[in-house]
């Protein structure tokens, strides 16, 4: 049975999976090749969770910022559970709005990994936090900006899958990055990995500005390419080139988005880092 909601309803992309369109957007998510789909392609898999889960010493921290309907935190899980690790898995999610979760919940019969973990995803809405085995899952509601100190470990990598620019522009900005950095910097010698779906250019500009390496990511349904950023340029496959630079420099959208005043800050920054071989300098 589909419930009628003021702000999604359940869909059938071009490719024939079930995904959710946003009616104030009229916006498909993960269209066309659906949440599962979209979640392993672009983010557990580009992310090697399985090889760090099989190599790695220690707790392995996922940051998955915004959670949504639970398909890039799902998908995490899976891979954990299917994985030959010692290693434990804490993955920390955080969304300011839980009505798509409870919504896909309460549809869960369309997607077949929020119906093999109904009970998990139910108990983590009731107790925003989760333990089952050597898996452990935190909820923070919340604006990220506001919620990010209650983090109480650093992640080794970040799902950032918030809404586009036009639904939520303050976590695209250069003043969120710059806080997420300055977060990340608390622990330097661990090193973290950020995968979003934006191959927008103020987007990299803002993460560059905030003193990330950035490269280009894997295509995925309609995308042609997303966005890896870095706290070390090796966990780069792909760095940005003198191509994008120049893409950059030419561009009239070039400048993060509510930068405002520093525009001067992301001009010093990005001619900076291309001058330098890619190498921020620190923000």
């Amino acid at each position: 049975m589909i419930i009628e909601h003021p702000e999604f309803e359940v869909v059938v992309t071009s490719m024939g999976v079930p995904s959710i369109r946003n009616k104030i957007l009229n916006e498909i998510m993960h269209n066309p090749v659906g949440p599962e789909k979209e979640a392993k392609d672009l983010y557990v898999i580009p992310s090697r969770m399985q090889e760090r889960l099989e190599s790695g010493e220690g707790p392995l921290v996922i940051f998955d910022v915004g959670l949504g309907a639970a398909a890039n935190a799902l998908a995490a899980i899976e891979c954990f559970f299917q994985a030959q690790t010692s290693r434990s898995l804490h993955l920390i999610s955080f969304e300011r709005n839980l009505e798509l979760l409870k919504f896909t919940l309460f549809h869960k019969n369309y997607f077949p990994l929020v119906l093999k973990h109904a009970e998990l995803l139910e108990t983590l809405l009731e107790t925003r936090k989760v333990q089952v085995g050597k898996l452990t899952w935190e909820l923070h509601e919340g604006l990220f900006a506001n919620t990010l100190e209650n983090a109480t470990a650093n992640p080794e990598v970040i799902f950032y899958d918030p809404y586009s620019p036009k639904m939520n522009p303050e976590m695209w900005s250069l003043d969120a990055f710059l806080k997420l950095k300055k977060f990340l910097d608390r622990q330097p010698k661990l090193a973290c990995q950020l995968l979003t779906y934006s191959q927008a250019t103020p987007v990299r500009s803002a993460l560059i500005g905030a003193g990330f390496f950035v490269g280009y990511g894997p295509s995925t349904g309609l995308k042609e390419e997303t966005t890896h950023a870095a706290t070390e340029r090796d966990l780069l496959p792909l760095p940005l080139d003198q191509k994008w630079y120049r893409r950059w420099a030419s561009s009239h959208r070039r400048y993060p988005i509510l930068c405002f005043d520093q525009h001067w800050w992301v001009d010093l920054k990005v001619n900076q880092y291309f001058a330098e071989g890619s190498r921020p300098s620190g923000s």
